[in-house]
């Protein structure tokens, strides 16, 4: 009985602390200027009901919206829009979005087939008129990040016309080449090591191409471990990520586990593997009518930067191209280097795209 009433009275601790952190970062951070917008709506695209979240200190900023990454790995719950936008929210309006099957969008009775990167980017871009209306804007900025990149780039692709700038930040172009790349760093990195028990952990794995996500993710827990998902790795840190969808106050709790616990995250992949595998931006886009950025993460061995670099020496862009590297950064680049990503999309994106 001692030890019941020990396990419940940590368990409420635990759930009031979480509570208590929730309102004191929503209170902390809250927008109160006479023009500002904070807003969470739900508003369906493509006949499902979706959320997304808006921030500014004035709405007649530039709309920025930023599309989360996996896909089916939402932003908005780790509540980037109040900790990593805290300057970028004086200049644009921010706008984040738990894409179908992702965090607050994700729903137990979503059709499978429904799940597809077309129908994803024209979520997108019945979001974009969404928030033009709303906002009164005829363009905006669109800044994804990884999977993101899949929905972003393919949006400013087709509907120029409704883009300033298309920011991709940790960009995919080719799915199996990363993957092969990837795998072979891990398995560099253990030969280094001389840990034979994580070398046969990790060819047991193989190279891909890979028939299942699970293959993929276990790949990734690798690169996670030598510093290619955040390059200044720390348990507090990785452990501070899935922390985060508890703490948000855009999530309810049940949200914040179910979005930990991967829900979405693998419903989404399974649903989308086969097309997500068939990824080549090299062949599918050689020219780009609007200015489009790389933001690249020195150490990055998810999206790793010399595929990056080779789509954009290789791409047509009449508008602009630029391509920054972040040098102390891996994947996460707007996390490990915040303050840099902030001033280049401010300094830079903003001020020479506006009038595009």
């Amino acid at each position: 009985m001692v030890i019941i009433l020990g396990v419940v009275g940590c368990l409420l601790f635990f759930l009031l602390t979480l509570l208590f952190y929730r309102t004191l970062l929503r209170y902390s951070t809250r927008i109160d200027t006479t023009n500002g917008i904070s807003s969470l709506d739900e508003i369906e695209l493509g006949g499902l009901k979706q959320w997304i979240f808006i921030r500014g200190e004035n709405r007649n900023n530039p709309v920025l919206l930023f599309l989360h990454g996996g896909p089916g790995e939402p932003a908005m719950g780790m509540s980037s829009s109040r900790r990593f936008d805290k300057e970028l929210t004086n200049h644009f309006t921010v706008v984040h979005w738990d894409q179908r099957g992702a965090g607050k969008s994700y729903y137990p009775d979503i059709s499978p087939d429904s799940m597809t990167l077309d129908r994803l980017v024209e979520d997108c871009s019945e979001l974009i008129d969404y928030l033009r209306h709303k906002l009164d804007k005829q363009k905006v900025f669109i800044v994804g990040h990884s999977g993101g990149t899949l929905i972003g780039i393919r949006a400013a692709y087709r509907y120029p016309g409704k883009i300033h700038a298309y920011v991709g930040v940790a960009q995919i172009v080719n799915d199996y080449e990363q993957h092969k790349i990837s795998y072979d760093f891990i398995l560099e990195q253990a030969e280094k090591s001389g840990n034979r028990k994580k070398q046969l952990a990790i060819e047991s794995i193989g190279p891909p191409p890979y028939d299942s996500p699970e293959r993929c993710f276990k790949k990734d827990g690798h690169i996670i471990q030598y510093g290619g998902f955040m390059h200044d790795f720390s348990i507090r840190r990785m452990f501070g990520f899935p922390l985060n969808y508890l703490t948000s106050p855009e999530y309810s709790i049940s949200e914040g586990f179910r979005t930990i616990r991967g829900k979405g995250l693998h419903f989404t992949q399974n649903a989308m593997w086969e097309e997500l595998s068939s990824i080549d931006f090299m062949k599918e886009i050689q020219s780009f009518e609007v200015p489009i950025f790389f933001f690249v993460g020195k150490y990055d061995m998810i999206t790793p930067a010399i595929l990056v670099e080779n789509f954009y020496n290789a791409l047509d862009a009449r508008m602009g191209k630029a391509l920054v590297v972040f040098e102390n950064s891996a994947h996460f680049l707007m996390v490990e280097e915040n303050e840099k990503y902030e001033d280049y999309l401010i300094n830079t994106v903003l001020k020479t795209s506006q009038g595009c």
